[in-house]
């Protein structure tokens, strides 16, 4: 039998079969390399316009085994070369029955420059020949259009590399030039949704790209002879509603060539079949793992409580039945949820209550963390003691939490249980002993400082000044107050919170209402350094400067200086302190308004 010849006949009816391709091969050609070309049509009347013409090379094989989907065939190196230096060839093998001559299968190896580069890559031997593989070729027929539109993109894009060292990705990366990655794929089909792309492309060959800085043209670095498990994901910006309640603005929308899942929230899939008939539609599957934030997970149970009950839901203005197998169900214990969201509303009522703004991050909690928030609950809600506390806790306690610190006051009962307060919503009897022996109260927030304004999430600010300006003024409670502006003013520096400059503002205006226990300088300092925080100083303000420069000690002249930014006199008078008073200098928070911070 003519192998050849009834090779090139299979292959050539095979393409008659497809709407966008023709062939001339010829079966009797003696040419060593190529059996003749396969055309790409621009529309389905074969048109002369635009066509692009691919190098074929058929072979032909007798078996008599059964066949595979791959196969390896041995190709000559000499033909290789010629392949890639040509642009490439689409390369066919046919088996055909040894006995009736019938066609078992058709194989082709898209042998693309770049593909024949990586075939040939081992150097460490001159080979005569490499053994390269091939696919079953496919019977539909945009399956087979889609091969020849993607090799001939292919081959172009690779045609200026062929033969040359090509760099990977590490050296790229190295060089510092590497800017993106790509891959490439044309589809041919009636109809293409986003969410038929992982499945379109599973299993097919592909070549990556890097996109140089500065380059004009892709380069291809690394070849894949089947691209599986592909995952394509995008959000939507589309609401998610029930009952004309909306729970959630946008959806994630995650594809593989099995499955799409809508992803709601934090806790919520759905998912069904990927498929490529628009009418075949399966059954939903309902996944739920109830996870994220404590607002997340409220969130999540208040969804699936609605669209459950109303067995529907909304994604923009399309509904969507919510019905699902029963034994699903079961599984999922739904009877649950309004407990766990009574749980979960109860906690967020406790961290309102204690002014938090943050969120609890529940999936980095221990079983030891939900103890410690449960007993918050219970302490702060109720007012009930806790129990089973290990160790002895101080007056004070700072208790933390994935994500929250909180400072609480704890108070040992005889049966060994605490009662824990806010410690911003329970007043403590705090005294301070003057040089004479006498007793003074004081406030509880005397001993704040910069590290606790900026890490303490129950932090209640209006407390602090109110505790305050409850306390009998004398000299050691205003000077306790004039130390916390500053360690506010610090924290500022890091955080800019407006509360806290509002505040320091609010203690110092208070200050200056007790002119016996606080000079007027160290007022005036500090409420213009809280001032230049948010404005430029007015003329007037610049002028008690001035004052402050013709009368004051050096330490309020340096602070003076910097306010009115003159930095080379403020530098003058910094370098003629002692070491002590250099370094307590540099502590304030006025050290903020130096520029090149180079005066030590």
């Amino acid at each position: 039998m003519d192998w050849e010849k009834l090779a090139t006949t299979a292959v050539e009816s095979s393409i008659s079969k497809t709407e966008r391709l023709s062939s001339f091969i010829n079966s009797g050609d003696k040419e060593p390399v190529w059996d003749g070309n396969i055309y790409i049509h621009s529309d389905n009347k074969h048109s002369k316009k635009d066509i692009k013409k691919v190098a074929t090379q058929v072979k032909g094989k007798g078996v008599s085994a059964k066949v595979k989907s791959t196969i390896k065939y041995p190709v000559s190196a000499t033909d290789l070369k010629a392949y890639m230096h040509n642009g490439g060839t689409m390369f066919f093998v046919v088996y055909i029955d040894k006995g009736t001559g019938e066609t078992k299968q058709i194989y082709y190896s898209a042998l693309t420059p770049f593909k024949i580069m990586e075939i040939m890559k081992d150097k460490s031997s001159e080979k005569k020949s490499y053994s390269v593989s091939f696919k079953s070729f496919p019977e539909d027929a945009c399956e087979k259009t889609e091969i020849f539109l993607n090799f001939y993109s292919e081959a172009k894009r690779q045609a200026s590399f062929a033969g040359r060292d090509i760099p990977t990705i590490e050296q790229l990366q190295k060089q510092g030039v590497l800017e993106s990655l790509s891959l490439h794929y044309t589809g041919f089909r009636k109809h293409f949704p986003k969410a038929l792309f992982p499945k379109l492309i599973d299993g097919k060959e592909m070549t990556l790209y890097v996109n140089i800085k500065g380059g004009s043209a892709p380069i291809p670095v690394q070849y894949y002879d089947s691209i599986q498990q592909v995952t394509m994901s995008r959000e939507d910006d589309t609401p998610v509603s029930v009952d004309g309640v909306t729970y959630y603005d946008k959806y994630s929308i995650v594809t593989t060539a099995e499955k799409v899942v809508l992803e709601i929230g934090s806790s919520v899939k759905l998912s069904f079949r990927n498929s490529d008939t628009p009418d075949d539609i399966d059954p939903v599957k309902l996944n739920v793992k109830i996870s994220g934030t404590l607002t997340q997970r409220i969130q999540s149970l208040e969804f699936l409580i609605a669209m459950l009950e109303n067995k529907r839901f909304n994604i923009g203005e399309y509904e969507f039945p919510a019905v699902f197998d029963e034994d699903e169900l079961k599984k999922l214990n739904p009877s649950e949820y309004t407990k766990m969201l009574s749980g979960y509303k109860r906690a967020q009522s406790v961290l309102d209550t204690l002014h938090v703004k943050k969120d609890l991050d529940l999936d980095k909690f221990t079983p030891e963390d939900f103890w410690k928030l449960n007993s918050l609950i219970e302490a702060i809600e109720s007012g009930k003691p806790i129990h089973k506390v290990k160790g002895n806790l101080p007056i004070i306690v700072n208790l933390n939490i994935p994500g929250v610190h909180l400072a609480l006051i704890c108070k040992k009962n005889k049966d060994g249980s605490y009662n824990i307060w806010d410690y911003f919503n329970k007043q403590l009897p705090v005294k301070v002993v003057n040089d004479e022996g006498k007793e003074y109260p004081t406030s509880q927030y005397s001993i704040m400082t910069e590290a606790d304004f900026l890490s303490v999430d129950n932090l209640n600010l209006q407390a602090i000044t109110d505790d305050y300006k409850r306390i009998k003024p004398q000299e050691a409670v205003v000077n306790s107050a004039n130390m916390l502006v500053l360690e506010m003013l610090k924290a500022y520096d890091k955080n800019s919170s407006q509360d806290l400059l509002s505040t320091a503002y609010e203690l110092m205006e208070w200050m200056e209402s007790q002119p016996s226990y606080i000079s007027k300088e160290v007022v005036t300092i500090n409420k213009l350094q809280i001032i230049l925080r948010q404005r430029p100083l007015s003329y007037q303000e610049k002028q008690l400067l001035h004052d402050i420069i013709s009368t004051g000690d050096d330490l309020l002249k340096i602070g003076a200086f910097l306010l009115l930014d003159e930095q080379t006199e403020a530098k003058e008078i910094f370098e003629s302190l002692s070491e002590e008073n250099k370094e307590s200098f540099m502590n304030f928070p006025i050290y903020h308004f130096y520029k090149n911070k180079n005066i030590e």
